[in-house]
């Protein structure tokens, strides 16, 4: 019975408290719209892997432009049925020419990780370069 009692001391003194916690509105109070908005990378690429992923969502807007760079907010689009092909890696793209040599050669120099293609993973040697020639030779889809 003492219990009983108990819980409704508990549920009476949180009726009475209950009318305090409504939510303020009005007055000088605003909620204003904003965004987390992060980078993130599309086909970040080490070896046989790939990655995409944002750290937030970019706003919608107009493409924004800057040297040889274009930014474009929004949603992704629908990736089905993309092919890529990862010896590509300079324009004209599509083509695999001299230019995807030379930045090949370019990220390699740089100790970049997008030109670590084969294990072991973590430096760069000429297991890499082979992986490149190999990856160049097969063509583009």
């Amino acid at each position: 019975m003492t219990t009983l009692r108990t819980v409704l001391i508990v549920f009476f003194a949180l009726g009475l408290f209950a009318g305090s916690a409504r939510a303020q509105s009005g007055g000088n109070f605003e909620i204003t719209s904003f965004t987390i908005d992060g980078g993130g990378v599309v086909n970040a690429t080490g070896g046989v892997f790939t990655l995409s992923g944002t750290v937030g969502q970019p706003d919608a807007g107009p493409v924004q432009t800057g040297g040889v760079f274009d930014l474009a907010g929004g949603f992704w689009p629908t990736a089905v049925g993309v092919e890529t092909c990862p010896a590509d890696l300079a324009s004209p793209f599509g083509v695999l020419n001299f230019f995807d040599v030379v930045t090949y050669i370019g990220l390699y120099n740089a100790n970049d990780p997008a030109a670590d293609l084969a294990a072991p993973f973590g430096s760069l040697n000429f297991f890499d370069i082979s992986a490149y020639i190999g990856l160049f030779n097969a063509g583009c889809p």
